[in-house]
């Protein structure tokens, strides 16, 4: 854990004035994301962690798809929860004049998925998630992201509810597979 915020504060530090971002057609996205971390104390004594990794690839300027996986592990005393989901993800990035932030070095975007999720021990159910998110780009490639999502899987095992996840994301430009040819 040490060396993640040491890598995380070196990025940071060295990437400080760098405003622009890889948003064109032809880019690719990777990262993903910390999501519903909690540590519950007293009579709530429950952990509940979600990992979420995803690829995309930007189809037009600033409209990405792509595909991602959550994975999710709840802790309660006698009584231990795993769930996932499987989704495609549609991203669409607002444009620096579409919105006035104060965070210059940012992107607002909005988020929509679909697919299939469960719980272990239910049949699997059709899972959908949306909502805003905020990039923050430390460097011309590499963004902290934070993205609050509805996720509601309907099935036998249904759940709902909202979620805040952060993250990071790498973009890799589309002049860069020029390159490698």
């Amino acid at each position: 854990m040490r060396k993640f915020l040491f890598a995380a504060v070196l990025i940071f530090a060295c990437s400080i004035g760098i405003a622009t971002a890889q948003l064109q057609k032809g880019s690719t996205l990777v990262g993903g994301g910390i999501g519903d971390l909690s540590l519950g104390v007293g009579n709530d004594n429950v952990f509940n962690i979600t990992l979420t990794p995803r690829v995309g690839y930007f189809i037009q300027d600033n409209i990405a798809i792509g595909g991602k996986v959550g994975l999710s592990y709840t802790a309660q005393p006698g009584n231990d929860a795993y769930a996932y989901n499987v989704n495609a993800f549609g991203r669409y990035y607002f444009g620096e004049n579409e919105f006035d932030t104060l965070l210059k070095q940012g992107r607002w975007f909005l988020e929509a998925g679909t697919g299939l999720g469960g719980i272990r021990g239910a049949d699997i159910g059709f899972n959908v998630n949306f909502g805003p998110g905020y990039s923050y780009f430390l460097s011309k490639n590499v963004a902290v992201e934070s993205l609050l999502l509805y996720n509601g899987t309907f099935g036998t095992g249904s759940s709902n509810g909202l979620s805040l996840n952060v993250g990071f994301q790498i973009y890799f430009p589309s002049s860069m597979y020029k390159s490698l040819r």
